[in-house]
């Protein structure tokens, strides 16, 4: 049995809750990604629950299924099928997490361009990492992001962003997700213009959070605000006692990876072809 719950749902996502005898969980069903993405499950049988998902995923055509699963489900998943594409040091209260997924397709499982990904990250960890955080240029402020700043942070997503696995240059979804355990900072140049935001997806029954949203115009690069944000959204989860951070980053941004290879994040796993 599926229920749709439209309070979340996009054109791009579509949040349900699927009841079937050997397991519930709350999905999103993402057109724009061609996947299903497992929020939260309770699994009497992982076996049937990942034939279920594939059994969906090819009826709408959609090409990955994905979820986070404790480490010691990680050979349960393995023998119905899924693969380990990643680890999240903590993400269960204290307890790691493997990213599991299961490919419809082998083209969807293909990396065309793998050599390229892995000399970004092979060229950026030769390099020293260096974690101090530059001082924002004279007139310039950061603040956190509120709802006042909804629409302004959606129309820099969408200038930054050709595209983006979730609807952030809609105003009505950025506010939805302030309003949520979703956390932005923001910032403005002397005039007053927004030049730059990240936010910090929270989750705090299980004391993570996932940085991600990073955008920087492109007039405005080179000035480290991507990493004075960062920095600032640490101190925010660390006052919240958050104390699991993870990111999942393009890996062909170079700049991106290495603003997070400075503050000491550490690469644990590629996912292959994950999202638009």
């Amino acid at each position: 049995m599926i229920h749709r719950e439209p309070e979340v749902a996009s054109e791009a996502n579509t949040l349900v809750r699927i009841e079937e005898a050997g397991f519930e969980a709350r999905v999103f069903f993402s057109t724009l990604n061609q996947r299903i993405q497992v929020l939260s499950y309770d699994a009497q049988d992982a076996h049937l629950m990942v034939a279920d998902f594939e059994d969906k995923a090819r009826t709408v055509g959609f090409g990955k299924v994905f979820l986070k699963a404790p480490l010691s489900e990680k050979v349960c998943f393995e023998e119905a099928g899924m693969c380990a594409e990643a680890t999240i040091e903590g993400y269960f209260d204290g307890q790691s997490a493997v990213v599991m997924s299961l490919f419809i397709n082998e083209e969807r499982r293909q990396r065309p361009h793998a050599q390229e990904q892995d000399d970004i990250l092979k060229k950026i960890r030769e390099r020293p990492a260096s974690s101090s955080v530059p001082a924002l240029p004279d007139g310039y402020e950061m603040s956190p992001g509120g709802l006042r700043d909804a629409a302004e942070v959606a129309c820099l997503y969408r200038e930054v962003f050709a595209s983006y696995p979730f609807p952030i240059t809609d105003p009505g979804y950025i506010a939805s997700t302030m309003k949520s355990n979703v956390l932005y900072r923001i910032v403005r140049d002397g005039n007053g213009v927004l030049v730059g935001a990240a936010s910090a997806e929270t989750s705090p029954e299980r004391h993570n959070a996932e940085m991600t949203d990073f955008a920087t115009l492109p007039s405005q690069r080179g000035l480290g605000l991507a990493q004075h944000i960062l920095a600032a959204l640490e101190d925010d989860m660390a006052e919240r006692e958050i104390l699991y951070l993870y990111t999942i980053a393009r890996a062909r941004s170079a700049g991106m990876n290495r603003v997070f290879y400075n503050r000491d994040y550490e690469w644990t796993g590629t996912l292959v072809n994950n999202c638009h």
